[in-house]
């Protein structure tokens, strides 16, 4: 007998739907990296393609209607099966053979039982790029790193917009915050507010209290990457809950 939420696939793979508080929907590739809170367990899943890169295309993410995901979307989407790698403990394969359903929206006031509070954004080890601060970890201590997607609160942020090194690439977007008594810069990939501020110019602005989710991403020569894959600004989350 199959059980609610599980199904059967010829061939004995078995699919799970999951509901989950989309969190992030980034930048990565020629796609994009979407990741949620489960709703049933509390816990973080990113649901990603079998391709190499793992990035999640326009036709996988979209809703039956085309519309994209937003942040706090609920979102109710069908699985495959867990695929763990390394510090990335919340890889899921999806299906991609079946639509994305939006269930509702959640409001600011839900994101407070979601809030993490580590005691720093996995390891700060002095060591930073030149536009950077605390924003990168040496892949020799990949080791120590159990997971890779934090959701913090800050009382306030910079988003500082600066020209690329390489100019035929887009401008520099960086999030400046401090949380639990560090520093950081860390460039953003929120598809949103990059494209938000990038049309904005060269500049420094300034948000105010905001939910930050921290993605910390794959290996790029030597370095594990920490990213500030969305913004939520409290102005402009809904107030009330689903």
């Amino acid at each position: 007998m199959t059980r609610v939420g599980v199904s059967q696939f010829p061939g004995g793979q078995v699919a799970t739907t999951k509901q989950l508080i989309c969190l992030a929907n980034s930048r990565k590739h020629r796609g994009r990296c979407i990741a949620g809170i489960d709703i049933k367990s509390n816990t973080w899943i990113r649901p990603i393609s079998s391709r190499p890169g793992h990035e999640v295309s326009e036709s996988e993410r979209t809703y039956q209607n085309g519309a994209e995901p937003r942040m706090l979307d609920v979102i109710s989407m069908q699985l495959l099966r867990p695929r763990q790698s390394g510090y990335q403990r919340e890889n899921w394969i999806l299906d991609s053979s079946v639509r994305w359903t939006k269930l509702g929206q959640i409001g600011w006031a839900d994101l407070y039982r979601m809030e993490q509070h580590p005691t720093q954004l996995w390891i700060n080890s002095g060591d930073s790029t030149a536009r950077g601060l605390n924003d990168r970890v040496p892949v020799e201590r990949e080791g120590e790193i159990t997971d890779s997607l934090k959701l913090i609160r800050v009382d306030s942020l910079r988003i500082t917009v600066g020209r690329p090194y390489d100019a035929n690439r887009d401008l520099d977007v960086r999030a400046e915050f401090r949380h639990a008594g560090s520093d950081y810069i860390l460039k953003v990939t929120d598809s949103i507010y990059e494209e938000k501020f990038r049309k904005r110019g060269i500049g420094t602005y300034r948000l105010g209290e905001s939910f930050l989710t921290v993605s910390l991403g794959e290996e790029f020569k030597g370095y594990l990457y920490k990213m500030v894959a969305a913004i939520i600004e409290r102005r402009q989350a809904n107030v009330g809950s689903r």
